[in-house]
């Protein structure tokens, strides 16, 4: 099996881009805090992986290296499925927010407040 090396320098940006916008996240639970702390450790693992430059030029190293990813990258895609669960929970807040602040509109209107 041939890697290809655009590819792997490509994902590693992605990784790295993933990697910046979870450190930047402010979770609302707890949980939430820990899936965004395990996706950081799995996200961590495949940059490890990725960053193993002889990998890219000898296909026995990387075929090894995606032996290794088969559970970090099942772990990250259920940590995926927890994220989702928190964007879906920060959309409501949002939607709740913008008729909350439509609510007080309303009232200030009706009350001349």
């Amino acid at each position: 099996m041939e890697f290809d090396v655009e590819a792997i320098t490509q994902t590693k940006a992605e990784a790295q881009a993933l990697l910046d916008k979870l450190a930047k996240a402010n979770p609302i639970t707890a949980a939430d805090a820990q899936a965004i702390s395990d996706t950081i450790v799995v996200v961590n693992v495949v940059l490890t992986h990725l960053n193993q430059e002889a990998w890219a030029s000898t296909t026995a190293s990387m075929q090894a290296a995606a032996a290794d990813m088969k559970k970090p990258l099942k772990d990250l895609g259920n940590l995926k499925d927890q994220l989702a669960g928190v964007a879906s929970r920060v959309k409501t807040f949002a939607n709740v927010a913008r008729e909350v602040d439509s609510l007080i509109g309303g009232c200030k209107s009706v009350f001349g407040i």
